[in-house]
């Protein structure tokens, strides 16, 4: 009896940039949807998306723009440190495990994640904010979003009436 070789499974990989354009043609005609859902995109994105659904590149103006925003983004100084899974893991041990700040600062530092525990006091009260808005906010996208439909269902009955 002879053995075949397993094979090894082969990663899923997506080709971006064989997907930016239909990305960019339903963005240039349903991109107001993400306006009126409290979505927003930054000037540059737009720009790009624009400029790839049409075909044509962007104007030097615009590509300045965009060089402009990438070369001068960096950090500002008293920003917050901490990626968001580290805020979420911090909020989770103060509040349900009942660290204190300093205990939280400590472990990450040993962890290799230096912080002091104002920035963990920061992100706590910031996961925690995001936590209770989340809330309101998806409310109010269900609502938005409701609204819209409601909208087309009647205008499909008033048409159906009148026609």
């Amino acid at each position: 009896m002879t053995e075949e070789p397993k094979k090894e499974p082969q990663p899923f990989t997506i080709d971006l940039a064989k997907l930016m354009p239909q990305i960019a043609t339903y963005y240039v005609q349903f991109g107001w949807i993400a306006g009126m859902m409290g979505l927003k995109v930054p000037p540059e994105v737009d720009t790009a998306l624009r400029s790839i659904a049409t075909g044509k590149p962007p104007s030097p103006e615009e590509m300045q723009m965009i060089k402009n925003q990438v070369e001068t983004m960096q950090g500002v100084v008293g920003e917050p440190v901490l990626t968001q899974q580290l805020a979420e893991t911090a909020w989770f041990l103060h509040t349900k495990e009942g660290m204190g700040t300093r205990e939280i600062a400590e472990q990450f530092t040993k962890e290799g994640s230096p912080c002091s525990h104002t920035t963990i006091a920061r992100w706590i009260n910031l996961i925690d904010a995001q936590k209770r808005f989340g809330k309101v906010a998806r409310l109010i996208q269900i609502g938005k979003f409701l609204g819209f439909a409601g909208i087309i269902v009647l205008a499909v009955i008033i048409g159906k009436f009148i026609l």
